[in-house]
């Protein structure tokens, strides 16, 4: 039985790659995807998840949702990913259009449609799922799960505390972790053990479909991102989750509960470990076996164009 997915995404290039698995894979069923400001503004980000849905033959709808965080100013990154958001691949001529209605109102309606039917899967800053929750209350006790890619326990990403999805919108983070829904927490602990190196990116540059055509400009653009910023390789930490959700048994995690640092402003962002209660189960990933991460994407290569 597939999984059910709604994919929350702000579409730069590791959310690309998820999307890609998303659709490739047999164990997950897509039902939409939203796409919130964070790597980009959210006419970007929705333009950039048009465009891949696209390109790879996915017929899911999409739909736009938060165009800021709840309460903060708006942060990008696209120092990152560039001035569209997925600076790398070229696309053809757009004709997949946006849903007419809001992303929070998908996310509500079909998680309460069917209940404990339904993961989360937010690979952005957390502005839609926190707005859903507060429209919503009673979605944390609906959903199945909630598998987000955000926060570290170690240090940030865009500050020395602060992983970027939490810091773009920290109030949104702190809705969520203390809704009482259940949580898989992939963080930069997990999501920086899954890298990209050139070997990897050589083999599949030999991959002529057009999604792996896509994917290997778009990995050259981050590749060639990150080193200026200090990094070898690019992680795939938005995929992460939906392998996650797709074969839990790649990853080692462990429970906490997790608080956001709202009050400190040089800490802002930093999500905190505290020993875990039933009233906010987070699982937080800290290991992953990357000998079968990388088949699962394979595997969604050759299940589409």
């Amino acid at each position: 039985m597939a999984e059910k997915i709604i994919l929350d995404v702000d579409t730069g290039h590791d959310d690309m790659v998820a999307i890609v698995m998303a659709s490739g894979l047999e164990e997950i069923d897509l039902l939409g995807v939203v796409a919130v400001a964070g790597n980009q503004v959210l006419e970007k980000t929705l333009h950039n998840t048009l465009n891949v849905c696209q390109l790879i033959g996915e017929s899911a709808p999409v739909f736009a949702g938060m165009d800021r965080p709840i309460i903060r100013e708006r942060v990008v990154a696209g120092d990152i990913h560039g001035k569209s958001g997925l600076d790398g691949p070229t696309f053809p001529p757009l004709n997949k259009q946006a849903e007419r209605g809001h992303g929070v109102n998908f996310i509500i309606d079909t998680v309460m449609g069917n209940p404990h039917e339904v993961t989360l899967v937010p690979t952005g800053p957390l502005s839609d799922i926190a707005m859903a929750i507060r429209l919503e209350p009673r979605l944390p006790k609906v959903v199945k799960q909630i598998v987000l890619m955000g926060g570290s326990l170690g240090a940030g990403n865009r500050t020395p505390y602060a992983e970027f999805n939490i810091f773009a919108d920290g109030e949104a983070a702190s809705i969520v972790f203390n809704s009482g829904a259940p949580i898989v927490m992939m963080g930069l602990d997990v999501t920086l053990q899954v890298l990209l190196d050139r070997e990897r990116l050589d083999r599949y540059s030999r991959f002529s479909s057009k999604t792996a055509t896509m994917f290997n400009a778009s990995m050259k653009h981050y590749m060639a991102a990150c080193r200026l910023h200090g990094a070898e390789y690019p992680a795939m930490h938005d995929p992460c989750c939906v392998a996650y959700v797709a074969d839990p048994t790649i990853f080692t995690t462990e429970e906490h509960s997790i608080e956001v640092e709202l009050k400190d402003e040089e800490r802002y962002g930093k999500t905190i470990a505290l020993p875990p209660t039933p009233n906010k189960p987070t699982l937080v990933g800290m290991g992953a076996d990357t000998s079968l991460f990388w088949p699962l994407l394979e595997r969604a290569f050759s299940n589409l164009p």
